[in-house]
């Protein structure tokens, strides 16, 4: 099965094209805006795209925060040390390796500052301290009130947590591709040619969607020269590809293969009888009105 987009180009027998009517007015066609930002914005990678980052800012939010940076800076700070004394040592709700981490909360003096000040460092190795031990603290020689206990920590999790940034990050990726999609959609939605694509292939792709299995449908048209090629789409609404004999395909006539399938566009735009391109469902909403009147 080839790849999404990808052209097959050979001469029917009969090198003919496939004759199809063309509803859509001739290019250059005018975009409402509504259709401009559901096919820019919409769409199934979209939509997965934006769950995916939500769901995955849970977790930075629970992990990162802003200990993850503070962890930066202070590794980065010029370090001085002083004495200090532990005064209590506290579980915390968090852990790691199913280890909790615990609080240190500490006291220590700088001399030549004539001052004290009070920190809390984190750990897993709790036994290693006690209220009234003597420790050793690293500060911040620009900022002492940023300090740590020497071999602990100065945030709850360690910078190691910085892993999950890479969920948030497969979220955007997600995000670019559906607007990639959605900008390719645009630019054939005002500018490309039509044709009728007949379904030649439908293949599950082992991804599932609100439980609903993704399929890859395949659909082979003809260009203006009677060239044929074809272009692919996936959805986990298969049946909208399906219900008519022929799938209405917009392409580019620079280069045929760079094409999508009318029907899979998202917020799915309507064409009324002049031609003009309207958002989903506004043309169900007018004839409504109209048998209300």
């Amino acid at each position: 099965m080839p790849s999404l987009n990808a052209p097959n180009r050979y001469r029917s027998p009969e090198h003919v094209a496939v004759a199809a009517p063309n509803s859509l007015a001739l290019p250059p066609r005018r975009i409402p805006w509504l259709v401009r930002s559901r096919v820019l914005f919409g769409g199934m990678l979209n939509q997965f795209g934006w769950f995916w980052l939500g769901f995955s800012m849970i977790f930075v939010a629970a992990f990162v925060g802003g200990s993850a940076p503070k962890a930066v800076l202070f590794n980065f700070a010029t370090l001085e040390t002083a004495p200090g004394e532990v005064l209590r040592v506290e579980a915390t709700n968090s852990s790691e390796n199913k280890r909790t981490i615990y609080a240190i909360r500490y006291i220590f003096r700088i001399d030549q500052l004539e001052a004290e000040y009070y920190g809390v460092s984190y750990t897993t190795a709790y036994n290693s301290f006690a209220e009234g031990q003597a420790v050793e603290v690293e500060y911040d020689a620009a900022n002492p009130a940023s300090s740590r206990i020497r071999g602990t920590r100065v945030s709850t999790f360690g910078l190691g947590v910085l892993f999950v940034l890479i969920f948030p990050i497969i979220g955007v990726v997600l995000l670019a591709g559906g607007v990639r999609l959605g900008i390719r959609g645009m630019r054939l939605l005002r500018m490309g040619n039509v044709a009728q694509g007949t379904l030649v292939g439908k293949e599950p792709t082992g991804t599932r969607i609100n439980n609903q299995m993704v399929y890859k449908l395949t659909f082979d048209f003809a260009d203006s020269n009677g060239m044929r090629y074809q272009t692919s789409a996936k959805t986990y609404l298969p049946y909208t590809l399906e219900d008519e004999a022929t799938e209405r395909v917009l392409y580019d006539p620079r280069n045929p293969s760079y094409a999508v399938l009318f029907d899979n566009l998202p917020g799915r735009p309507e064409v009324d009888l002049l031609g003009r391109i309207l958002p989903g469902g506004l043309l169900q909403l007018l004839a409504r009105r109209q048998r209300a009147g």
